[in-house]
């Protein structure tokens, strides 16, 4: 008993969890049309990603591991219209109350004029998940 003890813990200290484990992503895309800007400010617990500034077709990629003991979370700004006043603050992943992290996750996001559209899967369309607010 004492050598399979000894013998776990030797393979839990030469791998690393995620090693097998592919990462996450979370798509942003700008899809509000020809000469409109779409401005995000993402961030997690542990990291801001500052403001980024996406022309019309132009995408951003988050990708990442989910953290063992704290629930992932990632939360997006986005602005967009003339003078910014259209804006809606998305909690774009959640990981949820998990014991063991996910893998491969995918959360596509795409801004459009009429709102802010949700898909899980690529091969399936986006649907209307949230209309802008305007201040």
């Amino acid at each position: 008993m004492k050598h399979l003890i000894l013998f776990m813990l030797l393979i839990i200290t030469c791998f690393k969890p995620n090693e097998a484990c592919v990462k996450n992503r979370v798509i942003i895309q700008n899809d509000l049309g020809v000469g409109r800007n779409l401005e995000l400010h993402c961030s997690s617990r542990h990291n801001d990603l500052g403001i980024k500034n996406l022309s019309y077709k132009f995408s951003y990629t988050i990708t990442f591991y989910e953290e063992l003991y704290n629930a992932t979370k990632w939360n997006c700004s986005f602005r967009q219209g003339t003078r910014l006043e259209y804006y809606y603050d998305v909690e774009v992943y959640n990981e949820g109350d998990r014991l063991i992290p996910r893998c491969g996750q995918l959360r596509v996001w795409t801004t459009r004029l009429d709102g802010i559209y949700f898909t899980r899967n690529l091969n399936i369309p986006s649907v209307l998940a949230l209309r802008w607010k305007k201040k």
